[in-house]
C-alpha cells in the first residue's frame, strides 16, 4: 500500500518567540521552587510531586530554547551534521532524571501511607491553584510557537497535562481540609508519579530511536529499499541504511546495482527525486554499481 510521506515545512523567523519561551521558563522555575518549598512546609509530598512535574515542563522549555539557539550555529568541522542533536541527548538525560525522581517520590509516598503525617491543606490548595494558573498561562504563551516546533509542542502538551495534575492536587487539599483524610496525599503522589512515568515512557521512544540511529516512524529501510528498486534502470538495492539525524532531518545511504546500459547520473537523479517527494528525505548518499564490477563493499550484500 502506498504511503503519503509528504510533510509541510513552515519557515518562520528563528528568533521569533525567544522572549516568550524565556519568560515561560523563568515563571515555571519560580513556581517549581515555590511548590517544592511549600510542599516541604505543608508536609505534602503530593505538592512536591506536582512541583517535580512542573519542573519537567520547565526543563522541556529549556531544551526547546537551547535547541533553537544551537541549531542556528549550523554545521562546522567538528559537527558536520550541526548541533541539533544536542537537544536529543539533553532530553534523554532529563528523562532519566525524571524516572529516578518519580521512583523516589513513590518510595516516600509508600512510607507515608503507613503513618500519614499532618498536612496543611490551605498551603496545598493555594500553591496548586497558582500552579494551575501558571500552567495554563505558559500553554497560552507557547501555543503559537507549538504550531512550528515539535519540541515546543511537546512542552505545550506537557503544560496542559501538568494543569490536570494541579487540579488533582487542589482536590486532594480540599479533601484534607473538609475530611482530614490525610491518606489522599500519598495516594495522589503515587498517581502523579505514575502519570509522569507514563509521559516519560511515551516521550522517550522517539529519543531512543534517534540515539540508536533508528529509522523515522514514517518509514523503514525495507520500504525505502522497495521504492528504490522500482526506479527505472535499477536492478538491485543493498547496503541500505536509514536513520534520523535529528527530529526534522532523515538521512539514507544505499548501493544501487544498475542495468548494464543505464547511465548512472539520470538514475541517481530519479532516485533522489523520489526519496524527496515520497519520503521527504533530502540527505541521500547513493552509490551506483554494476553487476559486472560487483560491490566495493562485499559484506554489504547481506544488508
Amino acid at each position: 500500500m502506498p504511503h503519503d510521506h509528504h510533510h509541510h515545512h513552515h519557515h518562520v523567523d528563528p528568533n521569533a518567540g525567544d522572549a516568550k519561551v524565556l519568560f515561560a521558563v523563568a515563571v515555571n522555575v519560580l513556581l517549581t521552587v515555590a511548590q517544592i518549598g511549600g510542599g516541604a512546609i505543608a508536609g505534602s509530598v503530593a505538592l512536591v510531586a506536582d512541583g517535580v512535574h512542573n519542573f519537567s515542563d520547565a526543563a522541556a522549555l529549556v531544551l526547546a530554547f537551547g535547541a533553537r539557539r544551537l541549531a542556528r550555529r549550523g554545521a562546522d568541522a567538528a559537527m558536520s551534521f550541526g548541533w541539533a542533536r544536542a537537544e536529543i541527548v539533553a532530553a534523554f538525560v532529563n528523562y532519566i532524571a525524571l524516572i529516578l525522581i518519580s521512583i523516589w517520590l513513590v518510595v516516600e509516598a509508600l512510607g507515608r501511607m503507613i503513618d500519614p503525617p499532618q498536612v496543611d491543606g490551605w498551603i496545598v490548595v493555594w500553591l496548586a491553584g497558582l500552579a494551575l494558573i501558571v500552567d495554563l498561562g505558559t500553554a497560552a504563551l507557547t501555543y503559537a510557537l507549538s504550531k512550528h516546533s515539535l519540541n515546543i509542542r511537546a512542552a505545550f502538551l506537557h503544560n496542559l497535562a501538568d494543569a490536570g495534575a494541579s487540579v488533582a492536587v487542589i482536590v486532594g487539599g480540599a479533601v484534607i481540609l473538609l475530611y482530614d483524610w490525610r491518606l489522599i496525599d500519598p495516594l495522589l503522589t503515587i498517581g502523579i508519579s505514575a502519570f509522569i512515568l507514563w509521559h516519560v515512557w511515551g516521550d522517550m521512544k522517539p529519543v531512543l530511536r534517534i540515539l540508536m540511529l533508528g529509522a523515522p516512524p514514517e518509514a523503514d529501510s525495507t520500504e525505502v529499499r522497495a521504492a528504490l528498486s522500482e526506479i527505472a534502470g535499477v536492478k538491485g538495492v543493498h547496503h541500505v541504511h536509514l536513520w534520523q539525524i535529528d527530529e526534522r532531518r532523515v538521512s539514507v545511504e544505499a548501493h544501487l546495482v544498475l542495468a548494464a546500459d543505464a547511465p548512472y547520473a539520470p538514475v541517481i537523479a530519479r532516485a533522489k527525486a523520489m526519496l524527496a517527494a515520497r519520503f521527504d528525505i533530502h540527505h541521500a548518499t547513493l552509490e551506483p554499481e554494476t553487476a559486472q564490477l560487483g560491490c566495493a563493499d562485499p559484506p554489504a550484500h547481506a544488508d
